[in-house]
């Protein structure tokens, strides 16, 4: 159910991404693997139905405070956000080119691919290029789901 959901999330911002679209490595020697995948992910394509996620995509969702991205942090934590809502979970390096990402309790790999790690679920994928997180996508947003924080 929960992996049903996880999926769910990837594709309908795929879906997202391609809608607003519309509108506007080599392993390490030695078994330790995790250099390959420790870091931060920004979104750099997919593909949704055949149709093609590019940069120009890209530029115009961040450009309206749109974000896709995936922290890949020492010790195995990782997060995955989708536009503002964040998911915290682990990450383990499979082999050289293949990371296993667990959210919520479910479990699904991502392989190296050119440089870019990449997540296909469903004949649909999402790339992510390493990068910077800008600042502003960090910031917090809110849904009718989170309560605010009160103010100091």
């Amino acid at each position: 159910m929960k992996k049903s959901k996880i999926i769910a999330a990837v594709v309908c911002a795929l879906a997202l991404c391609v809608a607003l679209a519309g509108c506007a490595g080599g392993g390490t020697e030695g078994g330790n693997n995790d250099a390959n995948f420790q870091g931060d992910w920004m979104l750099s394509g997919g593909t949704n139905d055949g149709q093609e996620l590019d940069a120009d995509s890209i530029k115009a969702m961040e450009d309206m405070g749109l974000y896709v991205y995936v922290q890949l942090n020492e010790g195995g934590s990782a997060v995955i956000s989708l536009f503002g809502t964040n998911m915290e979970g682990t990450w383990t390096a499979k082999d050289a080119s293949t990371v296993t990402l667990e959210f919520e309790g479910d479990q699904f790999d991502a392989t190296l691919e050119n440089g870019e790690l990449v997540m296909s679920v469903e004949g649909n994928s999402l790339r992510f290029a390493k990068g910077a997180i800008p600042p502003e996508a960090t910031e917090v947003q809110r849904d009718e789901n989170q309560q605010a924080e009160p103010e100091a």
